[in-house]
């Protein structure tokens, strides 16, 4: 739940295992709502935030799980993929053998250049439109999200990033790329992570270590000398480095630092708000945060009171009023195990129990 800075795997898609929030700019009230993945025998549906299922759960995806981003989902058709709408409706239907999440109006979409029977492989990727139209031609072999006007892609093993008409911008030069933030991305020169603008001019203070998440509210999480603190865009320290490890990003203004074994939280000035009494913690949403105490978890409010009893093996922040957690010991934290996870709510009372 919460991995040193210097320690932390690449973030290709952040994908939320366990629930689906639609982007606030959809119009439809339905759009709008928050929806949880749900599963049954090996199908998904998915719940709103009182347990009512309101997509029955009859879709396949990828084993990450289905997720909604810009109100729509990418599902299995048969042997190709589309999309469905948040009340279930099929409104994409493609001949794709891949396809990916909606970001600033498009969705990565790819064929296998090399069949063997159910076997796919050598894949070509492209973009389609909200329309379902191919309009950035299949040509790359690795493609994501589009952030602030730019894509990122993959070309002969290295990452670039292309315009929204599929026009290169930044030439595909580096290990890894991350998506822009606050008009800044963290990219990979060999083993040095650095900050790069929109020209893909690098900005950042060498001086320093970054943690792959990107600017949030003008900081972001920076190291020197084996510690670790927040900087601003003038690449000073506003938040001295004093901790073992922090948090990628603040939310509901307090952000999760780990002093020795122990974690707390932190204000945006630095100050230590709550204690560093727990062996895990993450970060703070709609009032609460999970952290673990002897080996279980559950969550605190922002006085850094336990309100709902430590019973769960794991447990991710709320979201839309609820929470994925899970008292099997035979599920982590892996995406393969998200079919098994249940639902709470702020009070801690079951609203979804996960198929044994």
């Amino acid at each position: 739940m919460f991995q040193p800075a210097a320690a932390r795997p690449k973030l290709a898609a952040e994908y939320t295992i366990d629930q689906s929030t639609e982007t606030p700019t959809t119009a439809s009230k339905a759009a709008n709502r928050s929806l949880f993945s749900i599963v049954r025998n090996d199908r998904t549906g998915f719940i709103d935030s009182t347990g009512n299922v309101v997509i029955q759960p009859e879709f396949s995806g990828w084993y990450t799980g289905i997720r909604f981003d810009e109100g729509l989902a990418p599902v299995t058709l048969g042997h190709h993929w589309g999309y469905i709408d948040t009340t279930g409706r099929v409104v994409i239907r493609t001949r794709f053998d891949s396809a990916g999440s909606f970001s600033e109006g498009l969705a990565p979409v790819g064929i296998a250049t090399k069949r063997d029977g159910n076997a796919l492989d050598d894949f070509q990727y492209g973009y389609i439109n909200r329309s379902g139209k191919l309009v950035i031609k299949l040509q790359f072999k690795e493609t994501h999200g589009f952030s602030e006007g730019l894509g990122r892609i993959v070309v002969d093993g290295k990452w670039g990033f292309i315009d929204t008409t599929g026009k290169i911008v930044i030439e595909p030069k580096f290990r890894m790329a991350y998506w822009f933030s606050e008009g800044l991305a963290l990219v990979s020169i060999g083993d040095t992570m650095v900050y790069i603008d929109h020209a893909g001019r690098v900005v950042s203070n060498p001086e320093y270590e970054y943690w792959p998440t990107g600017f949030s509210g003008g900081l972001a999480a920076a190291g020197k000398d084996g510690e670790w603190g927040y900087i601003s865009k003038d690449w000073k320290f506003v938040i001295e480095p004093q901790f073992d490890q922090v948090a990628e990003r603040f939310s509901e203004g307090l952000a999760v630092v780990r002093v020795g074994n122990k974690c707390g939280y932190i204000d945006r000035s630095g100050k230590m708000i709550i204690s560093p009494l727990f062996d895990n913690a993450s970060y703070f949403s709609n009032g609460l945060a999970p952290v673990q105490i002897d080996k279980r978890y559950g969550y605190i409010n922002k006085n850094g009171e336990v309100v709902i009893k430590p019973v769960f093996v794991e447990a991710y922040p709320f979201k839309g009023g609820l929470a994925a957690v899970t008292s099997n010991e035979n599920v982590n934290r892996v995406q393969c195990c998200w079919p098994h996870w249940d639902y709470i709510d702020t009070s801690g009372r079951y609203i979804w129990k996960a198929e044994k």
